[in-house]
């Protein structure tokens, strides 16, 4: 299949616009043209999939960094400051430190976001005078959308993936929950046990005995308690919630005021604002069963600067236009105290 005039016209225009955008000479398409971004370049791709690939990127911070392993770079408050010292004898102030200063930092992991568009697509699109601006937006759309799933999902950084074995990314790289998981013993983490034993987490449960909640309220403020007292009241403390859990507290409410009309009409601006007045959120990909109670800024995704790698050729032998995307890419919480998870909740 050959594409048709106006779609190679679209096609060699949108190379162009690449070889420009990375300050580099076009080159053979057919043969591939390999891109190298320089750390600015590196930060403009970067922020144009936060501003497009998916809107909760915003919420967080994906932010560059120089080295595969270092320390933690993100800038959240994670302690007390406020102090007094008896200096009259060998008493000295001691400042204290505003950011985590954990020593284990960060490690990133090779990644690599590979796209494809068939000749067949390319025609059909080539009509609209945006093409090359719509092909881009659906490339960080779905680069977006990874980054995010294998935040929430990813529990190791395997040396070849497996997306039949792992559909939701989990071998892609060490995401936020399973950093949580293995932090300090899993003091910030609370796995629910089969459900009606002392070990459970169910919701709509009044026996406390056998890890009853009555409601999404008393869950989220056993987990903000999880957190360090100096942490539990922090402002910008927010409830991180999968869909199942919000959705059975809907279902509760709806059954207790459903028949009340003053009641169903508060019902859309009640059942998803707050609980235990924490501002509460489904993140997209969050997983099922699962809260999590943190400030937005404490998620982080890191990516080497000097390591984003396009290449971009076009495949005639398979009828499409290939697009290689690599970057070396890494998940961080910044203080993982600042965290409290809860897993593996059920529904009475």
């Amino acid at each position: 299949m050959n594409l048709s005039q106006e779609a190679r016209k679209k096609l060699d225009q949108h190379f162009a616009n690449t070889a420009q955008a990375f300050g580099v000479p076009v080159r053979d398409p057919a043969a591939g043209q390999h891109y190298a971004a320089t750390p600015t370049v590196a930060q403009t791709i970067y922020n144009k999939i936060v501003e497009d690939g998916n809107a909760f990127l915003r919420s967080i911070n994906v932010m560059p960094v120089s080295d595969l392993k270092g320390e933690k770079v993100g800038m959240s408050l994670t302690g007390r400051v406020g102090s007094r010292t008896d200096t009259s004898g060998s008493g000295e102030r001691t400042p204290k430190h505003l950011d985590n200063t954990d020593p284990k930092g960060y490690e990133l992991f090779p990644t690599e976001f590979d796209v494809a568009l068939k000749y067949a697509k390319i025609d059909a699109w080539s009509k609209f005078p945006d093409f090359a601006a719509r092909y881009m937006a659906l490339v960080r759309q779905a680069i977006g959308n990874d980054m995010l799933q294998t935040g929430w999902t990813g529990t190791s950084a395997a040396a070849a993936t497996n997306i039949g074995i792992n559909p939701l990314l989990q071998d892609l790289n060490i995401g936020w929950l399973q950093l949580i998981r293995l932090f300090n013993a899993g003091s910030q983490y609370l796995l629910g046990g089969t459900k009606g034993t002392a070990g459970a987490v169910t919701l709509g449960e009044t026996d406390t005995a056998i890890g009853g909640f009555s409601n999404l309220d008393k869950l989220a403020k056993a987990a903000r308690e999880m957190l360090p007292i100096y942490h539990q009241d922090r402002p910008d403390l927010v409830l991180l919630a999968g869909s199942d859990v919000l959705s059975y507290q809907k279902d509760i409410f709806y059954e207790v005021n459903g028949n009340t009309p003053s009641e169903k009409g508060l019902i859309a601006s009640v059942i998803t604002s707050k609980y235990d007045e924490l501002p509460t959120i489904r993140p997209p990909f969050f997983p099922a069963g699962t809260i999590m109670v943190t400030p937005l800024s404490n998620l982080s995704i890191y990516y080497q600067d000097s390591s984003v790698r396009r290449t971009q050729k076009d495949k005639p032998e398979k009828n499409e236009v290939q697009d290689f995307n690599s970057v070396n890419m890494g998940y961080v919480v910044e203080d993982e105290e600042m965290t409290a998870l809860i897993e593996n909740i059920s529904f009475k």
